[in-house]
C-alpha cells in the first residue's frame, strides 16, 4: 500500500485528505512542521511520495522541500492562488507538480496515481 506524507500546517487539512487518500487504498502520516519530518525519515521505510502545503510555513518550507529532494521522495505542492508565485519556487526544490487550491480531488488522485506507478518502475 503507497504511503503519502501529508506535510500541512493544519490539522483540518491533514485529516480531510488523509480520509479520501485512504479511502483509495493509500496510507498516509501526517507531518505539520520539519521536526517531525526529520524524525519520521530516522525510521526505516521512507514514503512513495509527498504532499506539501506551503500556507502557514513561512520560509521553513524551502528546508521541508529540500530534505524531502535530499532523500529522493517525489513530492506535489499544494498552494493557493495567491501563492502561486511562491510555490513555483518550490520546483527548484524538486516539486514534482503544483496543484493550486481548493484542490480537485479527482486531479490529484490522478496525479498521485501516476507518479506512484512512475516510481514502482
Amino acid at each position: 500500500m503507497p504511503e503519502i506524507f501529508l506535510v500541512m500546517r493544519k490539522p483540518g487539512n491533514i485529516r480531510v485528505l488523509c480520509q479520501a487518500l485512504e479511502g483509495h487504498g493509500y496510507t498516509c502520516t501526517g507531518i505539520s512542521d520539519k521536526k517531525a519530518l526529520e524524525a519520521r525519515f530516522e525510521q526505516p521505510l521512507s514514503p512513495d511520495l509527498a504532499l506539501v502545503d506551503v500556507s502557514g510555513f513561512g520560509e521553513s518550507v524551502w528546508s521541508m522541500c529540500e530534505l524531502l529532494q535530499h532523500k529522493d521522495v517525489p513530492f506535489i505542492v499544494l498552494s493557493a492562488k495567491q501563492e502561486l508565485g511562491l510555490s513555483s519556487q518550490t520546483l527548484r526544490y524538486g516539486a514534482a507538480s503544483i496543484l493550486e487550491k481548493p484542490i480537485v480531488k479527482t486531479s490529484l488522485l490522478k496525479l498521485i496515481e501516476n507518479m506512484a506507478h512512475a516510481s514502482a518502475r
